[in-house]
């Protein structure tokens, strides 16, 4: 279930996200799947990884770059137990250390270069590059219950929806920020310190009570938006200034002993500028899960009564009903 979870909601969900993060260019940004997997399990269970990556990159018009086809080359020639692997700087085999992801990040780049040179080739010699005259960033989800007769009807209605949104911009290049309000406590998002984190909470943080921001840039535990009592809440009033549809919490899963029947409560209203009427909803988030590694993942859900327009207010009520401890790396509400 979780591969399953993470195959067909979690991987489809992100390159969604990120595809439409420039809304109203078809063609921006550009989005590559990275197959870094090389660890322990049968040949079938690895291929079925490669395999459906690959048909994941296929659906969406992705490129793709297999890593795992690189280092396990390598790796063949190590006489040591497969779970170790000291030419990467780690013996732990869920984690590997520096010399992996520096490895990954050179093949990256080896990758980029070379289409980048090829396509430089191809016009210099006046040789034409083949470009897809169907904008792929509208195709359907790519899960279980899809099938081949919706591809045509989800992507003509992802196409006017997305053209529909992208006419009501004011800007005349026709783009907007996505998010009314959004943050992600990592380095590349510049959330890092405590500081910054309770910098970016600060306008919109009404009430706290046994939640506070915590942690380290690097050494565990990292940056984020703990609760440290079971009873931990805290309210957020969001100001709508676009178009907003989905709210986004990102939380941390984990196998420890604090995190045994965790489970946060999340409750939304919504206040209508103009009517003063109000929707709400209520959604629940646990914070175990059995796999031996700690992981942040996203529950994405749609806001009650269609969404939040410019100049409505979005009350947010969050309360840990079970445990003692929980996490959340991130908050966002956007239009997609």
């Amino acid at each position: 279930p979780d591969r399953d979870r993470t195959f067909y909601e979690h991987l489809p969900g992100f390159v969604h996200a990120a595809r439409n993060l420039d809304k109203c260019n078809d063609d921006l940004p550009m989005v590559v799947i990275l197959e870094d997997f090389y660890g322990s399990g049968t040949y079938e269970s690895v291929n079925q990884i490669s395999g459906y990556l690959s048909e994941l990159s296929s659906w969406y018009g992705l490129t793709s770059v297999n890593h795992a086809n690189v280092i396990k080359h390598e790796r063949a020639n190590l006489d040591i137990p497969y779970t170790v692997s000291h030419i990467l700087g780690s013996d732990y085999h869920i984690h590997s250390g520096m010399g992996s992801h520096a490895g990954a990040a050179w093949t990256m780049f080896f990758n980029f270069l070379s289409a980048f040179t090829d396509s430089c080739t191809a016009e210099s010699l006046g040789l034409d590059i083949p470009v897809s005259s169907i904008p792929l960033k509208f195709m359907g989800p790519y899960d279980t219950s899809g099938s081949y007769d919706t591809i045509s009807p989800t992507w003509r209605r992802n196409k006017d929806e997305a053209r529909e949104y992208c006419s009501r911009q004011p800007l005349l290049n026709k783009t907007t920020e996505p998010c009314t309000y959004a943050f992600m406590a990592n380095s590349m998002s510049g959330v890092n310190s405590v500081k910054g984190l309770r910098a970016v909470m600060k306008g919109v943080l009404t009430s706290s009570d046994g939640w506070e921001a915590s942690g380290n840039p690097v050494k565990q535990p990292r940056i984020g938006w703990y609760a440290s009592k079971e009873g931990a809440k805290f309210s957020l009033e969001i100001v709508v200034s676009s178009d907003t549809k989905f709210l986004t919490i990102m939380s941390m899963k984990s196998y420890g002993p604090k995190f045994v029947d965790t489970m946060l409560e999340i409750n939304v209203q919504i206040n209508r500028k103009d009517t003063g009427q109000h929707a709400t909803s209520s959604h629940q988030i646990t914070g175990y899960h059995e796999t031996k590694t700690s992981i942040h993942v996203p529950h994405k859900v749609e806001l009650p009564g269609g969404g939040a327009q410019v100049g409505d207010v979005i009350l947010l009520d969050a309360i840990l009903k079970r445990g003692a401890y929980f996490k959340i790396n991130g908050i966002a509400f956007c239009a997609y």
